[in-house]
């Protein structure tokens, strides 16, 4: 049954962030050598292909929107900006291309990218049919308080960032990657989550504030929750988290997907929950994966039929019309083969009662009556669980 395999998820998203460090790079030198040809573009005179640092830009303070300052319809291209600070800021109709973050803070009041652009998809070399840049911004070290809407983000990389009250509302996020950040009190809407990718984050606090439907595809990808402080507050929070994104590709009819992260979701749930219910939800768990691993039935079931190949030699039956009862003390004395073909005939009977059927080469006698009883119900109703969580598996 298909399901995601975390471990190479992970390893083919190192790959490809290694793949987009190096494509950036090319294309920051192409741009560098050739930038008297880049016709397409307006580049601001005082960042585009500077390096600034240690700059604050915006407004001191912690104002509210109506007085930021307003940076609009600039050309920011090739600029690398280390330890600066933005903020009260409102970046409006601006392409930021090609740019570089280390350490800067966008915080007080907070920052603001509308209508912006942060990718040059369009290829700058020839030919240039069918072939695309995907020349994206990377942030290092970041810490943000922002909003971003109706900005293309596609390809941008963020890596070890620290993201708080951050809301990305209509939104392109086409392949984006957050490697290693922390993100709290997320929110995104109506965005294009196609391609992107979380690895190693710590996150909480994180919706899906749609109107309309935020996208995500098969190759849209949320690696498993980082833990902390692994208290009850941090394990409700997590599974609350994996429940928010299964639902988000159950609404994309990504069945797979949302699967995998409802099972997620429950092993998180387990660890929040009081004796009675959380020993309902093992075996829930042990027999079927929570609907979601169908052949935990299978290995339930083999075990099941095993122990009790055991419980009947110990407890007693009949083999070849004569009783046999094991016991510590006889157990040494008698002859490894003899014990092979008591076992073996000891787990025909097991596997027999087990699936109801006939054909037994051994019979249960006296409490053992009872055991096998005990084994057809289990055998009964461990074939129905995994029945039913093949079909669903299948109908998917």
């Amino acid at each position: 049954m298909a399901y995601i395999n975390f471990k190479e998820e992970n390893y083919k998203l190192k790959i490809q962030l290694e793949k987009r460090k190096k494509n950036n790079e090319k294309n920051y030198n192409y741009i560098i050598k050739h930038k008297n040809e880049m016709t397409d573009y307006s580049p601001d005179n005082r960042y585009s292909y500077e390096k600034i640092e240690g700059e604050f830009i915006g407004k001191k303070g912690t104002l509210d929107e109506i007085d930021f300052h307003n940076i609009e319809n600039k050309d920011i291209l090739c600029a690398s900006f280390k330890d600066c600070t933005f903020a009260n800021v409102k970046f409006i109709n601006c392409k930021i291309i090609g740019c570089k973050f280390y350490d800067c803070k966008f915080i007080h009041g907070g920052v603001i990218f509308e209508n912006c652009i942060f990718i040059m998809d369009d290829s700058i070399q020839s030919p240039s049919l069918n072939n695309e840049t995907n020349y994206s911004c990377e942030f290092y070290n970041c810490e943000f308080y922002s909003k971003f809407k109706n900005s293309d983000l596609s390809y941008a990389i963020f890596e070890n960032c620290l993201i708080r009250n951050t809301f990305f509302e209509i939104c392109m996020m086409k392949s984006t990657i957050f490697n290693t950040c922390e993100l709290s009190k997320i929110k995104i809407g109506d965005c294009d989550l196609s391609g992107f990718k979380t690895h190693k984050c710590y996150i909480k606090d994180f919706e899906f504030d749609d109107k309309f439907r935020t996208k995500v595809d098969e190759k849209t990808f949320f690696d498993k929750l980082v833990i902390r402080k692994k208290d009850r507050d941090e394990y409700e929070g997590t599974y609350m988290i994996y429940e928010t994104i299964a639902d988000k590709f159950k609404e994309n009819t990504l069945d797979n997907n949302f699967g995998e992260y409802y099972f997620l979701c429950k092993k998180m749930e387990y660890k929040t929950l009081d004796p009675l219910p959380k020993m309902s939800s093992f075996i829930y768990r042990v027999s079927c994966g929570y609907g979601e691993r169908p052949f935990n039935a299978l290995f339930l079931g083999l075990f099941i039929m095993i122990a009790f190949s055991l419980i009947y030699l110990f407890i007693g039956l009949k083999i070849d019309d004569k009783y046999v009862i094991y016991s510590l003390s006889n157990l040494k004395n008698t002859d490894n083969m003899v014990i092979l073909d008591h076992f073996n005939k000891s787990l025909t009977l097991s596997t027999g009662t087990f699936l109801g059927v006939d054909g037994y080469s051994a019979e249960p006698i006296n409490i053992s009556l009872l055991i096998s009883d005990i084994e057809m119900i289990l055998g009964v109703i461990i074939s129905g669980i995994g029945i039913g969580a093949f079909i669903r598996k299948i109908i998917r």
